[in-house]
């Protein structure tokens, strides 16, 4: 999914960095707690592979799908290349035998997945702790962020990211972020203003696990309309099936019971 096909849209798991604004010492503590917990995950996550399939919807107006393809493969982030397809299958899928055009697929649903890095995304939100909830029995921290004002960009994806607002939800736990919900304040110009994002939303589920690692799923809704051409895309990312890829205990991770996979779109 790009904006106006020109540059990934990195609006998967980058909101954890946006929660990282400025606050009262309760909100920065989490923050702080949140975004550590973070970085020793994706330290870990270098020794690891996963599975990970991508439904990819082409849209109408009433977001009815006119194209589905599906696109499965294996993620090692530390390996060269990080991604084997293992299939790809739809209404529109180049076969698995054009290596250019399927891992064009591949790439944009990770640059999708991450692009910023927690830390470039620290200051660009107002970031408020509006209490506590629970999730599946899991006390959480529920946190709001909305646009600040003023926020310098230097691309389409920065413009159209400074204009998120949404909440996430914080393991009080491990400090795993379980939810995180997301969409535009308004649409937002971009491409010279030769074109329009009316559309972004964004969802984030995972289930709370004492590793860091358990399935998770992410969806994405975006629209470009311009002048002659218009865009219409859904993702839903699913990735499962985490395991220990390098050292000399390699072994497959605590899995979730089949009951607790991700459920929806």
């Amino acid at each position: 999914m790009k904006i106006v096909r020109t540059a990934a849209a990195p609006f998967v798991l980058v909101f954890l960095g946006m929660i990282a604004g400025r606050a009262d010492p309760s909100v920065r503590e989490i923050i702080a707690k949140t975004l550590a917990h973070d970085d020793a995950r994706q330290r870990a996550l270098q020794a690891m592979q996963y599975d990970q399939t991508a439904e990819i919807d082409q849209l109408d107006s009433q977001e009815r799908v006119t194209r589905h393809d599906v696109m499965a493969m294996v993620v090692s982030p530390d390996s060269h290349p990080p991604m084997k397809i293992t299939s790809v299958s739809g209404d529109n899928a180049p076969p698995l035998s054009d290596h250019a055009a399927v891992q064009g697929m591949a790439d944009d649903v990770e640059g999708n997945k991450a692009t910023f890095t927690l830390h470039d995304l620290a200051d660009r939100f107002i970031i408020t702790h509006e209490g506590d909830d629970v999730i599946d029995g899991v006390p959480v921290y529920l946190l709001t962020f909305s646009p600040k004002p003023g926020q310098p960009w230097h691309d389409d994806t920065e413009k159209v990211v400074n204009q998120l607002c949404g909440h996430v939800w914080i393991s009080q736990r491990t400090y795993n972020v379980l939810r995180t919900e997301a969409t535009l304040t308004h649409p937002v110009r971009v491409a010279w203003f030769l074109a329009k994002v009316p559309t972004l939303r964004f969802e984030y589920r995972m289930h709370d696990s004492e590793s860091g690692f358990a399935n998770s799923q992410e969806r994405i809704t975006l629209e470009v309309r311009a002048l002659f051409v218009g865009y219409h895309e859904r993702q839903v990312i699913r990735m499962s099936g985490f395991r220990r890829t390098t050292g000399p205990n390699a072994a497959t991770l605590r899995r979730p019971a089949p009951d607790s996979t991700i459920q929806g779109g």
